[in-house]
């Protein structure tokens, strides 16, 4: 080994050093505090160590350190341990490496927990309350199987059309018509519900049958075919059927407290129902409502009336439905008494919901129609022109009754 000598020329052979000799790093923290050891007043430091400088610089994101800048002018690292990097001896100026910590903490997620927490509640109500609900409004089978045929497809969020159907069977009866249809666009996102009602009596051919009144359609075939009947007579198509039990109206009426009832025009049908009331507004318990939706005797305007009145009845259904949430549960247990359907509380729900944020807008009106008497059978004609205009300002979220409403 050559004697290490930094004191000397480079000139001459004997100042020749070897540059693993440890001595050298003695030199470098020499040369640190200010005591040169080289003609140049630096201290003697090795291209190895120099080297290593320059790559845990590097290590640490400082770059290359500016030309005539020493290496005790980097920042200072605190020292936890020792030693410093690479092994090395903290007393020849090597920065240490900091104490090993562990694994950094991590937040907990609670805006997760929050959220799984919340979603398993609305599963555990939804199984407890909605799924006996959806059980008990559903169709049966063999009437689902010949619904899907008949009925459209609609993107969520968007307008569609539920037809309720309002059955007139009695106890015991087997073969019934449908005493009330109404054609009914629901829009989610605007809060807009438009009723359109379609007279019993109105005239249409029936595949089989010929000639009839749309209300026989139910006789013939069921819900699927007033649901062809009516998309025949209007051009729209329909997404939801929706079966009401006019008896089933007293329960879900008292569910509800009772209701409170514009009355448009004098009822007086003592010898039919009974009910006898004056034009205005009336607290009605489930009964009187029941009876109030059947009236269509002794008004000037015959079934248009009754028309009328029941899209004022089921607005006011609504309107106590919706004032009142908590009485949803009882409301829903009564539904499953008045009316049978293909929507569910998944489609029901969130419908509500909007509604009782925004407060529904609802229009309502009957189609263009007169009464006539042809081959000794009273129907209603429907005016096609006038109804197809209709529905269009329907389609088009507008109020059907600036068009027509009723008798032409």
């Amino acid at each position: 080994m050559v004697q290490y000598r930094p004191g000397g020329s480079r000139d001459d052979g004997a100042d020749a050093y070897d540059y693993d000799d440890p001595r050298r790093y003695t030199s470098r923290q020499r040369g640190r505090q200010g005591r040169p050891e080289s003609r140049n007043g630096g201290a003697v430091v090795s291209r190895r160590s120099r080297l290593g400088d320059a790559l845990r610089d590097i290590g640490r994101g400082e770059g290359r350190r500016p030309q005539g800048q020493a290496a005790s002018q980097r920042p200072y690292y605190p020292q936890q341990q020792s030693f410093g990097q690479q092994g090395y001896p903290q007393q020849y100026g090597y920065p240490e490496q900091p104490a090993y910590q562990g694994e950094p903490r991590r937040r907990p997620h609670r805006a997760r927990n929050v959220l799984l927490t919340v979603l398993a509640v609305i599963v555990g109500l939804y199984l407890l309350i909605c799924v006996p609900i959806d059980r008990s409004i559903a169709f049966s089978d063999d009437v689902a199987t010949s619904l899907s045929s008949e009925l459209s497809m609609h993107v969520p969020l968007t307008p569609y059309y539920v037809l309720a159907l309002g059955s007139d069977a009695r106890e015991g009866d087997t073969v019934s018509r449908t005493d009330t249809m109404i054609l009914c666009r629901i829009d989610p996102l605007a809060a807009k519900v438009t009723m359109v009602s379609i007279p019993r009596d109105t005239m249409v051919q029936i595949d089989g049958h010929g000639t009839q009144k749309i209300n026989a359609a139910y006789a013939f075939g069921g819900e699927a075919a007033a649901v062809k009947a009516v998309k025949s007579l209007t051009g729209v198509g329909v997404s939801h059927v929706a079966l009401v039990h006019f008896d089933g109206i007293e329960a879900l009426v008292n569910a509800l407290g009772g209701v409170t009832v514009d009355v448009p025009v004098d009822v007086n049908d003592p010898g039919y129902t009974g009910l006898v009331l004056p034009a205005g507004t009336h607290e009605m318990d489930g009964h009187t409502a029941m009876l109030f939706s059947r009236v269509r005797h002794g008004f000037a305007n015959g079934d248009y009336q009754r028309q009328e009145d029941q899209r004022i009845l089921i607005s006011a259904i609504m309107k106590k439905a919706l004032s009142n949430p908590l009485s949803l549960p009882s409301v829903g247990k009564a539904m499953g008494g008045l009316l049978s359907t293909t929507m569910r509380c998944y489609n029901i729900i969130p419908l509500l919901t909007r509604f009782a944020i925004g407060g529904p807008t609802i229009y309502s009106a009957s189609i263009p129609s007169s009464p006539q008497t042809i081959g000794g059978v009273s129907y209603v004609v429907a005016d096609e022109q006038a109804t197809a205009t209709m529905m269009q300002v329907v389609n088009q979220g507008g109020d059907p009754s600036t068009v027509a409403n009723g008798v032409q």
